[in-house]
């Protein structure tokens, strides 16, 4: 049976051996607060939440105590304005409730603009109606007058989720009609910077995988057809969506999620744009239906999580958004962090550990592996800590790779938040000299390690 290790409780399980030497070095603390608003040069890492699970239940406070900075759940104008009235009637109470709670949890809330108002589209994330341009901004700058100030403080504005999704004949959202997408992001930008100069506009989220013409919904052309027709003045950030089932295809421009990165960095580039990028999703299922032909389970999950965050702050994505939270009962796959019971999932603990790992932190650069597979190193303070796995574990392969680094002793993490002290010279060293040097056998089980 699952159990919560809740409050401020650290996730580390020391099995240090004694003696004077091993007390030179306190454990690692596994959270990774800090003060103020979320850093978006450093501080990148949170959480999606379905809007129930921000308001209700105790699974914001928790992830909001490990250290998870960001909440991303998805807002509809048609809560707020169900009925056009003049002048416009606006019912805040929802929207007050789901950003109220993430900042009570210590979260800084995204503005998912996931839904259209039923009377202003023919879909709830298309080409708006001529007649409901105007209501759209006043709707925009109502809310940003309202969320800009203390207590929700709102600075991320992102322009629907996955717009690129086609469904339909009419289209789920904008879909084959990227070409219609600037107008409303222009819309939405102008009104957002008119009552907010300060606030961030994203693209919103793509997934930009599982293509209509690979059997899929969405369009490929999307982000082509959006650029060229002028969106490029109308955002801040391009933000898009990462799930390993499809990480073969971005593999020939780089790992992982930093490949699609890349490749997304090129299509901008090619329309003049340099845009920062932001990940508004990334997860992997513990669970899927029986027709998927992928393996899920529990283990191959938590392992994904440490080599998933750490590649995506390498590559200088901001906010990092693990999708999701809370499995949900009526969804074919299950990516929470939580069950449906509110139980821990396996992944939970590796979160922790890449939080208290990379949440604000500075990215090095790479360390030289023998072998295939990464060592990825980060500044923390006046500390470093290095991230490192063998294989490719978007791919589901695995290997074995040596990494020598220089420390006299380090504490390794696995992503069970379980803990060992390395001392150079030790049984476990794999030269076994005292150099001032670590080497350490890295294989498919990603660690992290803080060396000193």
């Amino acid at each position: 049976m699952k159990r919560w290790i809740g409050g401020t409780v650290l996730l580390v399980v020391l099995t240090a051996c004694a003696g004077p030497a091993e007390s030179a070095w306190p454990a690692p603390r596994l959270l990774a607060h800090a003060a103020g608003p979320a850093d978006l040069t450093h501080h990148t890492i949170g959480v999606y939440l379905y809007p129930e699970d921000d308001v209700h239940g105790p699974v914001a406070p928790r992830l909001g105590a490990l250290g998870a900075r960001w909440s991303r759940s998805w807002l509809s104008w048609d809560w707020v304005e169900p009925v056009r009235t003049d002048p416009p009637t606006y019912r805040w109470e929802p929207l007050d409730a789901i950003l109220g709670a993430a900042r009570r949890a210590g979260l800084e809330p995204i503005f998912l603009l996931g839904g259209n108002a039923s009377w202003a589209a023919d879909s709830f994330c298309g080409p708006l109606h001529p007649d409901a341009r105007e209501a759209f901004v006043q709707f925009l700058q109502a809310a940003v007058a309202r969320y800009k100030e203390p207590p929700y403080a709102v600075r991320l504005w992102e322009i629907y989720n996955e717009p690129d999704s086609v469904f339909g004949p009419q289209g789920f959202c904008f879909g084959t009609r990227g070409h219609r997408y600037p107008e409303t992001l222009r819309l939405a930008y102008e009104a957002i910077k008119t009552a907010d100069p300060q606030a961030l506009v994203l693209f919103g989220g793509l997934s930009y995988d599982f293509f209509v013409n690979e059997g899929g919904r969405f369009d490929p052309a999307f982000l082509d057809d959006a650029l060229a027709a002028g969106a490029g003045p109308y955002f801040d950030i391009l933000a898009f969506h990462y799930y390993p089932a499809f990480a073969e295809r971005w593999q020939a421009f780089g790992p992982g999620v930093a490949g699609k990165a890349a490749y997304l960095r090129s299509e901008l580039a090619r329309y003049g744009l340099e845009k920062p990028l932001a990940l508004t999703e990334i997860g992997r299922p513990t669970r899927g239906p029986d027709t998927d032909p992928l393996t899920y389970d529990e283990e191959t999950t938590a392992r994904f999580v440490l080599p998933a965050l750490a590649l995506a702050r390498a590559a200088d994505l901001a906010p990092i958004i693990w999708f999701s939270a809370v499995d949900k009962p009526a969804e074919p796959y299950d990516y929470g962090l939580f069950d449906a019971d509110l139980a821990p999932e396996p992944g939970l603990a590796a979160y922790a550990v890449a939080l208290a790992a990379l949440q604000g932190a500075a990215y090095v650069g790479p360390l030289p592996l023998t072998g295939e597979g990464q060592a990825l190193r980060f500044r923390q303070g006046e500390r470093d800590v290095v991230v490192a796995w063998s294989g490719q574990p978007d791919l589901g392969t695995e290997g074995l790779a040596w990494l020598r680094l220089e420390a006299t002793g380090a504490w390794v993490v696995n992503p069970r938040g379980v803990a060992h002290r390395l001392l150079e010279g030790s049984p476990t060293d794999g030269d076994g000299m005292r150099d001032g040097h670590l080497t350490l056998l890295i294989d498919a089980e990603p660690v992290v390690l803080w060396p000193f």
